[in-house]
């Protein structure tokens, strides 16, 4: 069977933004959000392609989680302006946003819901992509991937396809420097989470496992100093790498049961993702290497990595889960769902959605052991508590 490692261009330093300057067309459209707008960083690229002879055209309604109807906004907004080059500035959200617009801007009348990686689009007929991120963990600047919500059920859904990995991504360590330390946790245990469920995953591969496993030592040394020294670019710089190393990892091997997890609390709860989907992460790795000593193994042998050297595979991936909970205590991050600020009331009330929810997601096909939905649901009652997984 023959693979494909399907990565962006990119450019990555203090100097990284002046790459904008060797890109030709005509029309610009920037997609983005309200927040970032206000940070500037919009206005700072419309400026550089301005001076270079382009027209631009800036939307910046993009939303956390976006919904099927706000990406069509974007879609009409592309076609308005008849762009030939998207630059998405911002989060992850941002960046799906952009992607899946520019699926409806060349494919009008496509249900976002039925892509499947085997659909022929012709993206590159109309218009090439540019990222450029504001956080450092979603990776979508390096992915094939994109997460969208219903507008009625308010379920996300994750679905990938070749052509939307990004032609360009632009890492400019000037745009993380002011992002919140509650956020910085966040994202940054997404890029964590990212880099060892593809290390896990079913369809992990050698290219995948270098770039995982780079990310993982990446995040653990400079996530702890982007929190204590915000404006230390040279931090905040390694965040994004790490965070796009990550992305190219799972862009070519996928996530797990984490992600499943955390996207049904985004979707029923509406827990922040990076927030959802580290809480879940020991949690995963203590079910996942349980019963498979292959399993233990990786987690192992990514627990080297961060000093953990115990001998036993399954005491291993058990002190790595151990260690993953010490970065997020070091780093403010919550380690249950109750710690976040999750109800009791709400949990409990959305306990069966979440478990349907969590059970129907694509990325729970990549899991290396199975599970059921009393596993799920089981799983989802020890995050709430904080309890370790025994099962």
């Amino acid at each position: 069977m023959v693979w494909w490692f399907s990565v962006p261009k990119v450019a990555f330093g203090e100097d990284a933004l002046t790459e904008l300057d060797q890109l030709k067309g005509q029309r610009a459209i920037i997609v983005t959000d309200r927040v970032v707008a206000d940070l500037g960083y919009p206005a700072k690229v419309e400026s550089m392609l301005k001076n270079n002879g382009w027209e631009v055209t800036v939307w910046a309604e993009a939303e956390s989680d976006p919904r099927v109807s706000v990406v069509k906004s974007a879609a009409d907004a592309m076609t308005k302006s008849s762009a030939d080059l998207i630059v998405a500035i911002g989060g992850g959200s941002v960046m799906d946003t952009a992607k899946a617009a520019w699926v409806l801007y060349v494919n009008p009348g496509f249900k976002l819901e039925e892509l499947t990686p085997f659909d022929t689009l012709n993206l590159r007929s109309k218009a090439r992509l540019v990222c450029i991120p504001t956080t450092a963990g979603t990776g979508s600047d390096a992915t094939k991937a994109i997460v969208v919500r219903e507008d009625d059920t308010g379920r996300k859904f994750a679905t990938i396809n070749p052509e939307l990995t990004p032609d360009l991504a632009i890492l400019e360590p000037t745009f993380v420097k002011d992002l919140p330390k509650t956020m910085t946790a966040y994202t940054g245990m997404d890029a964590l989470t990212h880099a060892v469920e593809s290390y896990a995953s079913v369809w992990k591969n050698d290219f995948s496992d270098a770039c995982s496993m780079k990310a993982v030592t990446m995040v653990f040394e400079w996530l702890p100093k982007s929190m204590s020294e915000p404006h230390n670019l040279l931090a905040r710089e390694k965040m994004l790498v790490a965070a796009n190393l990550a992305g190219m990892s799972f862009g070519n091997s996928q996530v797990s049961l984490a992600h499943s997890l955390g996207h049904s609390l985004g979707s029923v709860l509406r827990v922040q993702h990076g927030l959802a989907v580290g809480i879940s992460l020991p949690y995963t790795i203590e079910y996942n290497s349980a019963e498979n000593e292959a399993t233990a193994r990786l987690y192992q042998e990514l627990g080297r990595l961060v000093g953990v050297l115990e001998p036993d595979p399954f005491k291993a991936a058990r002190a790595f889960a151990a260690k993953v909970r010490e970065l997020q205590k070091m780093t403010g991050f919550p380690r249950s769902l109750k710690e976040a600020g999750v109800k009791r009331t709400d949990f409990d009330k959305g306990l069966d959605k979440l478990v349907e929810y969590a059970m129907m997601d694509s990325s729970i096909t990549m899991n290396p052991r199975d599970i059921q939905s009393a596993g799920i649901r089981r799983l989802y009652d020890a995050m709430f508590e904080g309890r370790p997984i025994d099962f």
